[in-house]
Order: C-alpha cells, then sequence, then structure tokens
C-alpha cells in the first residue's frame, strides 16, 4: 500500500514537473527565434576546391623532395656503414669505436633533421589550410545570411539527414571566384 502511494506521488510530481518544465520551454522557444541550420562538408570544400587542390599538389611535391633527400642520405649512411665494417679488422678497439660512436651520432642527427623538415611542411601546411580558413569564414557568412541560416553544422557532424540543407557545391564556387592558389611554405613553429 504504502509503495502504490510513494508511486501516485511521484507521478504527480512528474506530471507537475513536466507540466511545468513545458510551459517554460514554450515561453523560451517563443522568446528565441527557430534554428534554420544549413550543412558544409569542409573536407570536400578542401578535397574539390581549386585552392585545395593547389595546397595538396604543393604538400605531394615537397614530402617526395624530402623523400628523395631522405633516401640519398640513407644510401649514403649504407654506404659509410659498408666501408666502417671493412675497417674494423684494420682499426684498434678504441679507433674502431670512435667511428662507431660518430657514425651512431651521424644517423640520429641525420634523422632529427628528417623530423624537423618533416615537421615544417606539417606547419606550413596548417598555415596554408588557416589562410583558406580565413578566406573562407566570409564566404560562410554570406552563404548563411542568403539562405537565412543561423547555424552552419559541418558534415561530420550530422549523423543522419540534411541533403536538402547542405550548400557545399554553392560555397565551393565563391571559394573558387575568391582564391585558386596559397604558397605552401615549410616554416618552423615559432
Amino acid at each position: 500500500m504504502k509503495f502504490h502511494r510513494f508511486v501516485s506521488r511521484a507521478l504527480a510530481g512528474l506530471a507537475v514537473a513536466s507540466f511545468v518544465t513545458g510551459a517554460s520551454l514554450t515561453a523560451a522557444s517563443a522568446a528565441e527565434p527557430a534554428a534554420i541550420i544549413v550543412i558544409v562538408n569542409s573536407e570536400q570544400l578542401f578535397a574539390q576546391s581549386k585552392v585545395g587542390q593547389s595546397v595538396r599538389t604543393q604538400i605531394q611535391a615537397l614530402a617526395k623532395k624530402l623523400q628523395a633527400e631522405s633516401k640519398k642520405a640513407d644510401d649514403d649512411l649504407k654506404a659509410e656503414a659498408k666501408k666502417l665494417g671493412e675497417q674494423r679488422a684494420l682499426l684498434s678497439e678504441a679507433d674502431f669505436a670512435k667511428k662507431v660512436q660518430a657514425f651512431e651520432k651521424k644517423q640520429q642527427d641525420l634523422q632529427q633533421k628528417m623530423q624537423k623538415k618533416s615537421q615544417e611542411i606539417q606547419i606550413g601546411s596548417n598555415k596554408a589550410r588557416g589562410e583558406i580558413e580565413a578566406a573562407i569564414r566570409p564566404i560562410f557568412a554570406d552563404v548563411m545570411k542568403a539562405h537565412g541560416a543561423n547555424i552552419l553544422l559541418d558534415q561530420s557532424v550530422v549523423l543522419a539527414g540534411g541533403v536538402d540543407l547542405d550548400v557545399t557545391a554553392e560555397v565551393l564556387k565563391a571559394l573558387d571566384a575568391k582564391i585558386t592558389s596559397v604558397t605552401v611554405t615549410p616554416g618552423s613553429g615559432k
């Protein structure tokens, strides 16, 4: 019996709470404008825009150049290691140990140099992407205004639907008209 009274009171409390919450939500909804949403696929913008393709081509060229430089340095190190191996019988134990230590230091320095160059390419890529994002922000604002939208979502956060709300093609066209290339300059993090 006590349990039934507890359930009855709890249900009554929930009914009152939902009525009050519903009334306050209705009042809040009346005060705020309805959300008008448009969706854009930012990855598609970077992949298909002229400026995005330009940046990607430059990054690929820089990466290919770095890879060739790394391969040449690696080949040089292999030749040096082979030469060092041939000298082992001719050198004293102490002299050989010094040469091995110098070789290992050279190898570590080269690895650090290649990592630094790779990071510099990434920094240059990030700077170029930042320039593109700066150019695209006003386009987003214009497109939102044209559609009367007050919210712009990236396609990556939309779980389902929104096909009729997609403005990617419109933004892509405006971006291509505004900017076609950005120079990717490898740089330090300073």
